[in-house]
């Protein structure tokens, strides 16, 4: 048994290093810069912790994450190890205990939150020590292409000149290629050894869910839930609001429900942490603020309520599921509308005036995003190929994800004369629309739907114009999710999601091949298809919308505020400003008139009508 090996074992109590881990300890040992991509739950900590019972100076580790600080100092200090963590949560006497113990000298390893380099009188102190090794915990940080950038980060390169440049190394768990490249050249990294370790997770069984509305998610939450009958759940969502809703209507069937987010104090934050580690929360709901760095083993169920930013941000939050190695699911439930909230947070960052480019990269970011959501491939290689993972892609399709295991998704040999003809008139739709329109106006389209917009744009001139009037709008909308899982349409546009065709939907509209949808994904065989009908007589009486009004854009303006005051959102979050100034140019004096405005649907009209009419018709 080497020297290496002893300490393992003696050490941290371990008969064998994990892939990867030796490799990146013996370069740190030998003053190597290094960088290691290392999948959550593949040991990323030991890589600094044995090399800092061998090293003769101090360790300092570089991390955002509190919780893992406290957790890793109390076992760091079960193995005889000196270890501390300077944070802001620290009490007065609990950091000058911590600066004592840096000052004789008796600390081998030291945890310090980014927001610390701020302070001139804490790094003076560091400069006066010597420090053997550098650490970046979470170094996807310091990239602004990564999914949790952090500005502080971008201080530590100057902090390693001051600390005359001791090896670093950076570790995290999610890093394309271009974030690897980026974080490499800002903590100026030489030559350092690169250790990027499988991002397959032959445990996990993605999926995705397509809902039409809300209640449909929660429906889909529900049932997933019951199903998972032992471990323990999280749930993210993208808002606090929506935490609290889902932490709520869970709580109403399900005992043991919490939740967690940067809203809530310190204290309170550190009890559900907590709770949920020794399992008294069995059910978690959180947004993106909890999570890293949790080592809770039984996760057996991670859901995403609302789309994330990036297919980093996601890859991260699912591996915290079946950190046992044993079988895990996770799901994303999908509604075209949830992109709003992504496009806020885009919105919010190109106001920062050094925001522009950080606000064009989100939206590459949820670009990419959108992308897996409509993969029609096994969602294991998507991944694979977005981290451009070639080694582990070759071993083929994970064989459980939803591509994958569902029969649904296996394509089908035929399908009805009906459901073809319905299927091509989506295609035809779509490309007659040009990328104009999302899934809500171009299935009114195909029902013949009298909108006032629409027929703004000239959609009575569609050759495929209410072709499918006879079927119910969960039939048709059924059949357009069908062709974006099968890849004949996709979603593109993060501020207005839109459809369009894919290469596969015009190789059908050029009659290079034929639809093929899913076995058993047949919708509503026997309905009938109505030829286009587009009588301009039959469309005489309706009235072509005026200029908007200008102060009563302005009055719908600042009830839009007063709304989202007291709903606690951002305003374009109630309505866009365009569908204030459909409201002021077609003046709707009914409930069925308002549901006619772009961007009104039947939960807005019934949450937000009675007020938005009263205003339109001068009653407020």
């Amino acid at each position: 048994m080497d020297d290496l090996t002893r300490q393992l074992s003696e050490r941290f109590g371990f008969a064998t290093f994990r892939p990867g881990q030796e490799a990146v300890i013996r370069s740190v040992l030998a003053g190597r810069d290094a960088m290691a991509v290392m999948p959550t739950g593949q040991g990323k900590s030991l890589c600094y912790q044995l090399p800092a019972t061998l090293l003769p100076g101090l360790t300092l580790v570089i991390s955002p994450l509190i919780a893992l600080m406290q957790d890793q100092v109390t076992a760091m200090k079960q193995r005889k190890i000196a270890a501390a963590a300077f944070h802001s949560s620290l009490t007065g006497i609990e950091k000058n205990r911590v600066m004592q113990e840096l000052k004789e000298r008796r600390l081998q390893l030291l945890y310090v939150a980014p927001e610390r380099m701020q302070h001139e009188g804490f790094l003076r102190l560091l400069r006066s020590l010597w420090v053997s090794l550098l650490v970046v915990d979470e170094a996807h940080c310091i990239s602004q292409w990564g999914h949790d950038f952090r500005p502080d980060y971008l201080k530590i390169g100057r902090l390693r000149q001051e600390l005359t440049s001791p090896p670093c190394l950076a570790l995290t768990a999610t890093a394309t290629a271009r974030v690897q490249t980026d974080l490499c050249q800002r903590l100026s990294l030489r030559d350092p050894f690169r250790l990027v370790a499988g991002f397959r997770r032959t445990n996990l069984a993605l999926s995705v869910h397509l809902s039409q509305a809300r209640q449909d998610k929660l429906s889909t939450l529900g049932r997933l839930v019951r199903e998972t009958e032992k471990g323990t759940i999280l749930v993210y969502c993208a808002t606090r609001r929506a935490v609290e809703e889902v932490a709520a209507w869970l709580g109403q069937s399900h005992p043991s429900v919490g939740y967690y987010h940067a809203g809530l104090s310190d204290e309170e934050r550190r009890m559900v942490h907590e709770e949920f580690r020794r399992g008294a929360v069995r059910i978690l709901a959180a947004t993106n603020a909890f999570g890293m760095g949790i080592d809770k083993p039984d996760v057996r169920l991670v859901v995403h309520f609302d789309i994330p930013g990036s297919l980093e941000a996601y890859y991260q939050e699912v591996g915290r599921a079946g950190r046992d190695g044993r079988p895990a699911a996770c799901a994303l439930l999908f509604h075209e509308r949830d992109l709003a909230t992504q496009e806020y947070f885009i919105e919010q960052a190109s106001k920062d005036p050094e925001g522009t480019d950080r606000a064009g990269r989100m939206k590459t970011l949820l670009q990419e995003m959108l992308g897996y959501v409509s993969t029609s491939t096994c969602r294991q290689l998507a991944i694979l190929e977005y981290f451009s993972d070639d080694a582990e892609r070759a071993l083929g399709p994970c064989g459980l994800c939803d591509r994958c295991v569902t029969p649904a998704q296996q394509p089908g040999r035929s399908i009805s004369h009906k459901t073809e003809v319905s299927a091509k008139a989506i295609l035809e739709t779509v490309s007659w629309c040009m990328g104009r329109f999302g899934m809500g106006r171009i299935v009114d389209m195909l029902r013949g739907s009298r909108s006032k917009a629409l027929l703004a744009y000239g959609a009575e001139n569609c050759p495929t114009y209410g072709i499918c009037r006879e079927q119910t709008k969960p039939v048709v909308t059924g059949l357009v999710k069908n062709l974006i899982q099968s890849g004949y349409l996709r979603i593109e546009g993060a501020e207005y999601p839109t459809l369009e065709l894919t290469s596969k939907g015009r190789e059908v509209l050029q009659e290079i091949c034929a639809v093929a949808l899913p076995q058993g994904e047949d919708p509503q065989a026997d309905v009938s298809v109505d030829k286009p009908r587009r009588s301009s007589a039959a469309f005489a009486g309706i009235a072509q919308a005026s200029v908007p009004d200008r102060q009563l854009v302005e009055r719908l303006r600042q009830l839009r505020s007063e709304l989202a005051e007291e709903e606690g959102v951002a305003p374009f979050l109630i309505f866009h400003d365009k569908t204030l100034k459909a409201i002021a140019g077609y003046k709707p004096g009914t409930p069925a008139a308002l549901l006619e405005i772009p961007g009104i649907g039947e939960m807005k009209a019934e949450r937000y009508g009675r007020r938005v009419l009263a205003v339109v018709n001068g009653d407020q």
